[in-house]
């Protein structure tokens, strides 16, 4: 096995592992604050402690998906379009973790 496919092992396992605790956070949000006004999910969004993890869920999210996605491209796709959907997936993950971060600082910091 080369060292590309251990490390890209451990990093998913890591990922997940990370991803834990910030979708359990997320859930139990959810329900606490299930039918709460548009404006009072706004409130709580804009407080750092919440907007960070969010974030952080959403960042680390995608980077998981793009890791398992990546190997399935390469596990089933054989010819000129595994490098296209590889850069794909990159692109894709990229934009979802850019979101991210600019959501979070616009909800907290940026009014």
């Amino acid at each position: 096995m080369s060292k590309k496919h251990t490390s890209t092992f451990v990093l998913q396992r890591a990922s997940a592992v990370v991803l834990i605790p910030l979708a359990i956070w997320f859930l139990i949000s959810l329900i606490a604050h299930a039918g709460d006004s548009f404006v009072d999910m706004r409130v709580w969004l804009s407080k750092p402690t919440t907007s960070l993890p969010f974030a952080a869920l959403i960042v680390i999210g995608a980077y998981h998906g793009r890791i398992g996605l990546e190997e399935v491209i390469v596990d089933y796709i054989q010819s000129w379009l595994k490098t296209v959907l590889i850069f794909l997936s990159w692109l894709v993950a990229a934009a979802l973790m850019g979101v991210a971060v600019w959501s979070a600082y616009q909800l907290s910091f940026a009014g």
